[in-house]
């Protein structure tokens, strides 16, 4: 059974553990095939030799959401996913299904539940390039709802531009031009100004090059000022409107722009400072000289959004901004933990922070830190808050984490971030929720995990980091529990279904299980990257394959447990 998840969710207590049986003999069974032949003709062959099963296409745009292609897997590389995941794509669209496919984008984009955007970004570009009309309608619908910041909409019209092959003039058919206007003229003046402003240019566009060629009529005045700024700049603008009666919102924006400009001439970092706290503005307004005085980082950092407080943490240690016991640490702090400031954090995000702050060191240049305890403390609570709550099942479960060699391949191309870092952190969020848990690793044998549900996420992590490596048998979980009398009623398995060694496949494992147990057990395989394999028996309802990164994935997990999907 081929799912996705839905919404997010969760908080709970801890695991408990069953004595160390790391030494199962692998119990009888009454029909065995290896891993690395087919059960039946449904079967294919995977990246690593073993026989698994192929998901949906559905089930391969989900996971490509929640994984990209970005640095590829270990068994398979970048181009070769990305090449297979638009194959998908447009097989979806040749069956019909184009609307539905733009609206998974646009839900996947809108809920928070992608690491990244830009997988979403391709998707959608690969959509409005579609010949489908329906497909390419609702496709540039839904433009300015998941191009939420002229980032995003500078990397889709390049995502665009490479899959149509052309130049820059060749993708501008009235569509583009009528979708990008609609984008700039659908946002009040100051948000506008604001955008362009903070986000100046990406991927080789600029908002010059937007206006341009989309022949933009602004709709308002407010718009008509903005666009001139960006295309003269503030002389001309100062002139055009000093003699003129302006409203109070052409006024606001005359003086911001105003002092931007000024900004961008003053040294005195006290003046600046203040502009920071009157004004809201942020890094991408000032100077780097500006960047270097301890006031101008204190001012930013009061209403410093969240995403670039996560990046620059190593870097405000390291200019003692965020010293050790001070109130700027406690502000920072506060702000992690704010589940206001939370609500478009993904995981991901907190997980990268947490692995680059705890290294102290940054991953260029000659930065170095101390790591604050209170930051790693506020990690650890906002990794968790990005999780909706949810109500616990009160079933047994077994948790198996793959920490084979496939596992370390990067997650959506961060170095930092290593996929057993990301099995560690999302079997975490399941055993805070449910008391009734077993949390065992693939080691040489199954190997109970000396993690507690008290502990933070940095030590789970550092704890997982000592389990050593072993080939990945998917099918031990369910054999070392008959061995070891183990009732479950779910088994969860975190792995990247890069699997062939065994000597009997875990559907096959699980039935066994079933009737040597008599427990009507449920398999759910949470995949950890974005290849079109599965371990999990589509035709069997017991079996649930979901993405293990989507925020939304435990609720699913809740909802298959209870059998209300």
């Amino acid at each position: 059974m081929q799912v996705d998840s839905r919404q997010p969710l969760l908080t709970g207590e801890g695991p408990q553990f069953v004595p160390d049986e790391s030494k199962v003999d692998k119990p009888q069974v009454d029909s065995i095939v290896h891993q690395l032949e087919p059960l039946n003709d449904q079967q294919t062959i995977n990246s690593a030799g073993g026989f698994v099963w192929q998901v949906t296409d559905v089930t391969r745009l989900r996971r490509f959401l929640c994984f990209g292609s970005e640095g590829g897997t270990y068994c398979v590389n970048e181009e070769r996913l990305g090449r297979e995941t638009a194959q998908a794509i447009l097989r979806l669209i040749e069956e019909g299904k184009g609307v539905e496919v733009v609206q998974e984008i646009k839900t996947f984009s809108v809920e928070g539940r992608t690491a990244k955007q830009d997988p979403a970004l391709f998707a959608l570009a690969l959509c409005t390039q579609s010949s489908d009309a329906s497909t390419k309608q609702a496709a540039y619908k839904a433009l300015s709802d998941i191009c939420r910041n002229p980032t995003h909409l500078f990397t889709y019209i390049q995502f665009k531009k490479d899959i149509s092959g052309g130049m820059k003039c060749g993708i501008w058919g009235r569509a583009l031009r009528k979708a990008v206007s609609n984008w700039y003229n659908s946002k009040d003046g100051m948000a506008i100004a604001m955008d362009v402003t903070k986000y100046k240019k990406k991927a080789g566009w600029s908002h010059k090059d937007l206006l341009r060629l989309s022949h933009l009529k602004p709709a308002n005045e407010d718009l008509t000022l903005v666009t001139k700024y960006i295309m003269k700049g503030w002389k001309e603008v100062e002139e055009a409107y000093k003699d003129k009666e302006n409203s109070d919102e052409i006024h606001r924006l005359l003086k911001y722009f105003e002092v931007l400009e000024r900004v961008k001439m003053t040294k005195d970092e006290h003046e600046v400072a203040q502009l920071v706290e009157e004004y809201k503005l942020v890094t991408e307004h000032l100077l780097t000289n500006h960047l270097k005085s301890k006031e101008v980082c204190r001012a930013l950092l009061k209403d410093m959004p969240v995403m670039a407080m996560l990046r620059n943490l190593g870097k405000m240690t390291t200019d003692s901004i965020l010293a050790l016991g001070s109130e700027e640490v406690a502000i920072a702090s506060e702000r992690l933990k704010n589940d206001s400031v939370l609500t478009k954090v993904h995981p991901f995000d907190i997980l990268v922070a947490l692995e680059t702050y705890k290294t102290a060191k940054g991953t260029r240049g000659k930065l170095k830190w101390v790591p604050d305890p209170d930051i790693l403390a506020a990690l650890d609570v906002a990794f968790y808050k990005t999780f909706k709550n949810v109500e616990p099942t009160g079933k047994r479960f077994v948790l198996a984490l793959d920490v084979s060699c496939s596992m370390c391949g990067p997650v959506l191309g961060n170095k930092m971030l290593k996929a057993y870092n990301v099995t560690a952190a999302m079997s975490m969020v399941v055993t805070r929720t449910e008391m009734n848990s077993t949390i065992l690793a693939f080691s040489k044998d199954m190997v109970p995990v000396p993690i507690t549900a008290q502990m933070t996420l940095n030590e789970v992590l550092t704890a997982m980091n000592k389990i050593p490596f072993g080939a990945t048998d998917c099918s031990l979980p369910m054999l070392w529990a008959i061995e070891t009398q183990t009732a479950a009623d779910v088994f969860i398995i975190f792995t990247d279904n890069e699997t062939y060694f065994g000597n009997i496949h875990p559907a096959e494992a699980l039935r066994e299980y079933r009737k040597k147990m008599d427990i009507p057990a449920k398999l759910i395989v949470c995949a950890l990257a974005s290849n079109g394999f599965t371990i999990a028996d589509p035709d069997d309802r017991g079996m649930l394959d979901i993405c293990g990164f989507d925020t939304g994935a435990l609720e699913v997990i809740r909802n298959f447990t209870l059998d209300l999907i």
